[in-house]
């Protein structure tokens, strides 16, 4: 370094103080390379021996791990040879085989896990957003049955992510009775689209339906929570909703939970239901009307003809479109072929309704 440095000295009396610098800042940014280049060699030396001996651990996990769920040996035995600074490691690797396994087999590959579950929880204090998160991920599948307290606690943590996570894990067929607690905290979840919101509780199963109809007949529950209700309960096609659905439709002033009810009575809906339909057909929102005209084009009875005809001159033309559609279901096409005859500013809308060519 000495001579290095005389040599600098002496470069620099012949070119200057600038080309000086230069070369110094050259020297520097070589130093640095290098020691990138060693620290990133280290790493992965380190990474290789990490990875070899988990290949190790999960070699002699996994012929043991088999032969507790067939009953060869007992689950003592194999905690015992988890040591303590692989029992996280150990989980993630039952989690696995959680997966794939169901009935009693799962049953056994929960109590493998038990003892180290409460590590797992205490990691739901972390400040680490994703290993919170991934902490409740992992007590919903494998430890449910001992933590199911903090598991729905996850609901109201401070981080929206964690608590989709724990709202995700709480909502499956398994596990119907925390259907109520996630529908609680449908507030935590207001950036989320509604019909996400609505596709994961359909997918608990009409186990859950008793909860959905609980909140969508609650007036003292938010609008948009007993829109995702009524979402939900048209995707089980649960019928027993049809009552409830068409008195909060009497009811309710929100445009959303409108929307949903009158597209739920559309579809689940009959004849008993058409004198909580008939007067949003006239509403000042467009698309309120136009949901209104499409459940009376599906349910409604030749009274709601002229009401149909109007609506297919309506202003906007998401309500037309409706009334198209309805009175071509209905075959009820001579004002159709009328106008698509004429000049009439709806004659493409229908001919395409003739054609059965709406979308």
């Amino acid at each position: 370094m000495q001579s290095l440095r005389d040599f600098i000295s002496s470069l620099g009396r012949a070119i200057g103080p600038t080309i000086v610098s230069l070369a110094w800042i050259i020297v520097l940014l070589i130093s640095v390379l290098i020691m990138l280049g060693v620290t990133v060699l280290i790493l992965r030396r380190r990474n290789n021996v990490k990875q070899r001996r988990w290949t190790r651990l999960e070699q002699g996990w996994e012929p043991a791990i088999l032969q507790v769920l067939v009953g060869a040996e007992d689950s003592e035995s194999l905690w015992r040879k988890v040591e303590p600074r692989d029992r996280l490691y150990f989980v993630s690797f039952l989690l696995r085989y959680a997966q794939r396994l169901a009935g009693d087999e799962r049953s056994k590959l929960d109590d493998l896990a038990a003892p180290f579950l409460k590590q797992i929880a205490a990691r739901l204090k972390s400040r680490n957003v994703e290993r919170r998160a991934r902490a409740v991920k992992t007590l919903t599948i494998l430890g449910l049955r001992t933590h199911a307290r903090v598991v729905v606690e996850a609901l109201d943590d401070p981080s929206p992510f964690v608590a989709m996570v724990a709202a995700r894990s709480l909502a499956n067929r398994e596990h119907p009775e925390f259907a109520m607690e996630v529908l609680k905290r449908l507030h935590r979840f207001e950036h989320w689209r509604p019909s996400y919101l609505a596709s994961m509780l359909a997918s608990i199963g009409l186990a859950a339906a008793p909860a959905f109809r609980q909140t969508l007949a609650d007036p003292l529950v938010s609008s948009r929570s007993r829109s995702v209700a009524a979402d939900a309960l048209l995707a089980l096609h649960d019928f027993t909703a049809v009552a409830p659905a068409a008195d909060a439709l009497t009811t309710t002033r929100d445009r959303n939970l409108l929307v949903s009810l009158l597209r739920f009575l559309a579809e689940l809906g009959g004849p008993e239901q058409l004198h909580a339909i008939r007067p949003h057909a006239t509403s000042s929102d467009p698309v309120v009307r136009s949901r209104a005209i499409a459940a009376l084009g599906r349910i409604g009875d030749p009274a709601d003809r002229p009401v149909l005809l109007a609506a297919f001159q309506d202003p906007s033309p998401w309500v037309a479109i409706r009334a198209a559609e309805a009175l071509w279901e209905a075959g009820d096409t001579a004002l159709l072929k009328e106008v698509a005859d004429s000049d009439h500013p709806r004659a493409t809308l229908a001919r395409q309704a003739l054609a059965g060519d709406i979308t």
